[in-house]
């Protein structure tokens, strides 16, 4: 004979922290792994710096970590840190702005969508170097080379996640919105951007990533400050201590603002819209 199971509420509460402590060692887990790879990755650091290259060749984690120390204190950082961070920030936002006229084309025209996958696909394609090379070729030493090659590189991951994110947007919205009398730019206004908000925010995030290491690479070749510019004057020089010091300080700061600022903007927004929708993030 079958037995049915009763569903109590006190079955339902002891679910209910099971999978909350689920979640939570599933959070730790995930930590622990990233620590992890730190720690693999500083000890392979360490084994090639001591047997396989020399001290001038790849100085040691704690010796660039004391030369990072010396340059943050450097008065020159501070602003060759904002002329590096103005230039990510604006080809960023550029990126994202293009995006989302670019996003609609594909997302609600087949020949567009035909056109600008081509496109897209092609720029994707291309190496990073190649950008800064043809920056330098076009525009020679300027502030724009950093700022256009970061809007170029950056615009496809956020284009193809908002046009992925449009598609999925439900369409008894916009037809009860056309049934309402809303104009076209009342439903881009209302209802596709803000259905699309999340798969923008994680396009942005990925393409966020890639757009800093661009405005790096560009400004080693095409800058006349910067940070890119104090690691090509080093390398010049032969200071590998200081190059390594310089791409150190500035890898940290840009993963401090992808996680604690990207990532946390996207994470609130996806606790906020999932009562809302009833889609999981």
């Amino acid at each position: 004979m079958s037995t049915v199971s009763t569903v109590t509420p006190g079955s339902v509460s002891e679910l209910s922290a099971r999978e909350l402590r689920r979640a939570a060692w599933s959070r730790w887990g995930y930590r622990l792994s990233v620590v992890a790879g730190w720690v693999v990755f500083v000890g392979v650091w360490y084994l090639v710096a001591r047997l396989v290259l020399t001290p001038q060749q790849l100085p040691q984690p704690h010796v660039v970590a004391v030369e990072a120390w010396d340059v943050l204190r450097l008065r020159e950082f501070g602003g060759n840190f904002q002329a590096s961070i103005l230039r990510v920030a604006a080809g960023f936002l550029l990126a994202l702005l293009l995006s989302v006229g670019l996003g609609l084309l594909i997302a609600y025209s087949r020949w567009w969508r035909r056109l600008l996958g081509r496109v897209l696909q092609f720029v994707v394609s291309i190496p990073t170097v190649s950008f800064a090379v043809l920056s330098l070729i076009v525009l020679g030493i300027s502030p724009m080379g950093p700022i256009l090659n970061t809007m170029i590189v950056a615009t496809p991951y956020i284009t193809t996640n908002l046009a992925q994110g449009l598609t999925g947007v439900d369409r008894r919205l916009i037809v009860m919105s056309e049934s309402f009398g809303r104009t076209r730019a009342q439903i881009i206004v209302g209802v596709l951007i803000p259905s699309s908000l999340l798969s923008i925010l994680g396009g942005a995030r990925l393409a966020f990533a890639v757009a800093w290491r661009v405005a790096l690479l560009t400004e080693i070749f095409a800058s006349a400050d910067g940070i890119g510019l104090q690691i090509r004057r080093s390398f010049e020089s032969y200071d590998i201590q200081g190059m390594l010091a310089w791409a150190l300080l500035f890898i940290v700061i840009m993963l401090l603002i992808e996680n604690l600022v990207l990532r946390q903007v996207e994470r609130r927004l996806s606790r906020w819209r999932t009562p809302a929708t009833g889609v999981a993030p």
